[in-house]
């Protein structure tokens, strides 16, 4: 089937995008497509954990189910993730344990997104 990379840009609860996104990325694996997903921008900010606003569902607990839909690739923009102070905040939390997340570079986000044969931007 197709590889897809999901892009995850939005902050968890300022709209529901993010939700869509991972919606869609574990609806995605049930059809048989290889996901990557990639935070970057403010998409960055679904990594760290927070209280779940009235109404939504809590995005980090189902961020951490998505090695059970066989979603292990998943990798973090090191440079957004340094403008809103993320990589100290995720060592310090059990998802990162949960979601084995590599850090990339510009470059290397580039040739990620080449890699695949279809990206999904949230």
């Amino acid at each position: 089937m197709a590889h897809l990379l999901i892009r995850f840009t939005q902050s968890p609860y300022s709209n529901t995008k993010s939700q869509d996104g991972l919606d869609f990325a574990l609806a995605a694996t049930n059809y048989g497509h290889n996901v990557k997903v990639l935070f970057e921008n403010q998409g960055v900010l679904q990594l760290v954990k927070a209280a779940s606003m009235e109404g939504l569902k809590n995005h980090t607990k189902r961020l951490a189910s998505m090695p059970f839909f066989d979603i292990e690739e998943c990798f973090v923009c090191k440079t957004s993730s340094d403008l809103y102070n993320v990589e100290s905040t995720l060592a310090n939390t059990d998802l990162s344990e949960e979601l084995d997340c590599q850090w990339i570079t510009s470059e290397e986000k580039l040739s990620l997104i080449q890699s695949v044969d279809h990206v999904v931007t949230f």
